[in-house]
Order: C-alpha cells, then sequence, then structure tokens
C-alpha cells in the first residue's frame, strides 16, 4: 500500500519534472553570439578526453533532480507530522 503510494507520488514528480524539462528551450551552444577564447576551447576539449562533459552534465542533472525529489518528500512529511501531532 505504501509503495504504490510513494511510487505513484515519485512517478507523478518525476512526470511533472519531464514536463517541465521539455517545455524548456533547447540552445545549440555553437549559435550563441560569446565565443570562448582559443586557449580555452582547446583546454575544454583536452578536459573532455578524461572527464567527458556530457556524462558529468547529465550524473549532475540526476543528481540535482533526486536532491530536489528528496527535499519535496522531506517537506511532505514534516507537514505530515505536523498534522497529525497537533
Amino acid at each position: 500500500m505504501v509503495s504504490s503510494v510513494l511510487g505513484m507520488l515519485f512517478g507523478g514528480i518525476l512526470a511533472l519534472f519531464m514536463l517541465v524539462l521539455g517545455l524548456l528551450p533547447t540552445i545549440d551552444v555553437s549559435t550563441l553570439p560569446i565565443a570562448l577564447p582559443e586557449p580555452v576551447s582547446r583546454s575544454l576539449s583536452a578536459i573532455n578526453w578524461f572527464i567527458p562533459v556530457d556524462t558529468l552534465l547529465t550524473v549532475l542533472t540526476v543528481w540535482i533532480g533526486l536532491l530536489i525529489v528528496l527535499n519535496a518528500v522531506l517537506l511532505i512529511m514534516h507537514v505530515v507530522q505536523s498534522v497529525t501531532k497537533g
């Protein structure tokens, strides 16, 4: 019972999060009027050999999303506990 409620809650939160991400516009970095200096560009490409930036951004995005979900769950638990106590 509890697991199905939590699964539905997390599924709804994830669907809402994906909806918000889907509404955001995609930006092609190459079309921005801001250009990186050549040494910085070479340094970033060298770093990309050792640390894949796209993988790093994916992990960072998932981590931030999970932190948001965790904080929402903690807030809901705090509200439920305060309602049941008082």
